[in-house]
């Protein structure tokens, strides 16, 4: 029998199957391979027991989810304030990942402090906002997710519970507030789960604060580049077929940037990434990304 992980609490994992769904729990070997079963797996059960996960489409950690086709990364205008450089840093590892992003902006009834909206509404990304005053664009988000596999992500107390609650009134998933103290979002997700709503699946996630690329296996930063979308209508008409879109001289992207073409913020994070990758060790894994 197969079907595909939707939940892990304390071992026992959750399977949906033409049957239904059935508690499971994990072969030995997986342990000893130290592989790791993510939410979103396609996987083999036998007496309850889940001997064989299939081929992956691509997969995070953080997230820990797998097969993704959309990722809603949710971003917060304001309260909790949110982080450019987690924002681009999220985006660049969907792209890398084959995971179309789409931003959702939540509280847009808030002020924009951070000029958000300015930044990625004009971006080659799809943008939704929501409010406590507005429905509007829940019916698009809808039909985003209808015959999707997708993955809510963003930092913590951003709103996706709450979002998802809005999409479906029946999940009725638990909320949480803002800390004053620390200006960020309490988890109240501690585990990855998919829930079928709006003709699709997606999975409700842990909020996170930071983001490592290690964790998502990126150490090639000379792929980088391909992951901003702004980029790409520039990056072929530089000098040099190796440019790092840095600081060389003739480089398109950086007289795209000039000329007001491209974001300034984002090319700020995007050299804080290249810096942060640093130099890839080819004779590690030559063929890898």
């Amino acid at each position: 029998m197969t079907g595909i992980i939707y939940e892990c609490v304390g071992g026992v994992y959750s399977v949906k199957t033409e049957n239904g769904f059935i508690s499971c729990q994990a072969r030995g070997l997986f342990r000893k391979d130290d592989t790791v079963l993510l939410t979103g797996d396609r996987v083999t059960v036998e007496n309850d027991i889940i001997t064989e996960i299939m081929p992956r489409k691509n997969s995070l950690i953080r997230p820990p989810v797998a097969n993704i086709d959309k990722l809603f990364l949710v971003v917060a205008v304001a309260s909790p304030d949110p982080s450019l450089y987690n924002i681009d840093k999220m985006l660049a590892v969907a792209a890398y990942h084959n995971i179309e992003p789409i931003i959702v902006f939540s509280k847009s009834d808030l002020d924009d402090p951070f000029g958000l909206l300015d930044i990625y509404s004009d971006l080659p990304y799809k943008t939704f906002r929501v409010s406590v005053e507005s429905e509007s664009d829940l019916d698009q988000i809808r039909a985003e997710i209808k015959d999707s596999i997708c993955v809510m992500s963003g930092l913590s107390g951003v709103g996706k519970s709450t979002l998802l609650n809005r999409l479906d009134p029946s999940l009725d998933l638990k909320t949480g507030d803002i800390s004053k103290k620390l200006g960020r979002g309490k988890n109240t997700t501690r585990t990855s789960r998919f829930f079928d709503i709006a003709g699709g699946t997606i999975a409700d996630t842990p909020g996170f604060s930071s983001l490592s690329f290690e964790s998502y296996d990126i150490r090639n930063r000379a792929f980088l580049s391909d992951c901003f979308p702004d980029f790409s209508e520039f990056t072929d008409d530089c000098r040099f077929t190796d440019c790092s879109h840095t600081k060389e001289k003739g480089c398109a992207v950086l007289q795209a940037l000039a000329e007001g073409k491209i974001k300034p913020t984002r090319h700020e994070n995007y050299c804080k990434m290249y810096e942060e990758l640093g130099v890839y060790k080819h004779w590690e894994d030559k063929n890898s990304k």
